[in-house]
């Protein structure tokens, strides 16, 4: 029998990679790609933005560590994982630096954020914003522009995103329109780094909570949508100004609109010019636009201003009215009247 022999290798010839070797570099590579996938999810974790909707104020007190901060975070629905806020606070090397204050958390918020705050003891040289009712989304920007926070343009630009997901609010706002309609009127303080989505945040928060659980299930028992509403609501808050006479002209707007007449509203061919006029000319009338309530029946295709809540209740309980014209003279007075005859008494006695 012939014996074993060693056969060598020819020239060019390289022996394989052994199993442990083989074994080892899966190993590696499967390292390298679970770290890449947590390092992912750990920048996600602490930049995603959280609603925070803290009703009061966040206390640090004197000699409370990370573990103990990060804790009442979570125990308030601040945020949803304290060990994330706790390796960053380590990484960033501020573990120690949070300062025992009181404060006020932007209505959204992410933990990279909220460390920075923490840490700083930010929660003072807050700005302030002052919406009132019937102003139009161009008309807030403008009084950003004019404090010198956003361009009139970049806010336009935001309030045409589409916040659907966050909201059910929004859920019937047509696709395309803009949040004209549910930036609500208030008072809003804001940190001094605040971004154009905190602004609207907050203000949407602030419509979120107005408009109560009882007020969406009656405008779902008249068979009309939140947008329906508004859409009358912003209408309403730019023709009259008086609590009393609201519910009125929200009856005779929806009284047209059921029998399918145009609304005839004054304020809509504003809302094309830019005009504040009480009366429109003769040429403004005929601007073809859907907007123009007089050339075409039904509600506009958006609202036409930013109402409060008491334009809003009126748009959900009309008064019950037989009036079906009325017209607002140079002193802010309603005159009513029930058919065509009676409005041009009223519009030569009052308009001339």
């Amino acid at each position: 029998m012939e014996k074993n022999r060693v056969v060598p290798m020819r020239r060019g010839e390289t022996k394989g990679p052994s199993k442990s070797s083989r074994i080892f570099g899966t190993l590696i590579v499967l390292v390298i790609v679970v770290g890449l996938v947590l390092s992912a999810w750990f920048v996600f974790a602490i930049s995603v933005p959280k609603k925070v909707g803290l009703e009061d104020k966040f206390i640090i007190n004197q000699g409370e560590g990370v573990n103990r901060i990060s804790q009442n975070l979570k125990d308030k629905g601040v945020i949803k994982n304290s060990f994330v806020f706790e390796i960053y606070a380590f990484l960033k090397g501020v573990e120690s630096n949070f300062q025992a204050a009181s404060y006020d958390f932007p209505e959204v918020i992410n933990i990279k954020r909220l460390v920075d705050i923490l840490t700083t003891g930010q929660k003072g040289d807050e700005w302030e914003l002052t919406v009132i009712e019937g102003l139009t989304v161009k008309e807030i920007g403008g009084l950003l522009e004019k404090s010198e926070k956003f361009s009139v343009d970049d806010f336009l630009g935001a309030v045409g995103a589409d916040f659907s997901s966050k909201y059910d609010f929004l859920e019937d706002k047509p696709d395309g329109v803009s949040l004209e309609g549910y930036l609500f009127p208030d008072t809003y303080r804001f940190f001094p780094d605040a971004s154009i989505e905190d602004v609207i945040f907050k203000m949407l928060n602030n419509f979120d909570k107005k408009l109560t659980s009882k007020m969406r299930e009656d405008v779902e028992k008249q068979d009309k949508t939140i947008f329906d509403i508004i859409i009358m609501a912003s209408i309403i808050e730019r023709e009259v100004r008086t609590e009393d006479d609201r519910p009125i002209v929200s009856g005779i707007f929806w009284n047209r609109f059921g029998a399918g007449r145009a609304l005839q509203a004054d304020s809509t061919v504003n809302y094309i010019t830019g005009k504040k006029t009480p009366a429109v000319s003769l040429k403004d009338l005929e601007i073809d636009s859907a907007y123009n309530t007089y050339k075409y029946a039904g509600l506009t295709p958006g609202p036409i201003s930013n109402p409060g809540i008491a334009s809003i209740e009126a748009a959900i309980y009309p008064a019950s009215t037989d009036y079906w014209y009325f017209l607002t003279d140079k002193e802010g007075g309603v005159h009513y009247a029930e058919d065509f005859e009676g409005h041009i008494e009223n519009k030569n006695k009052y308009l001339r």
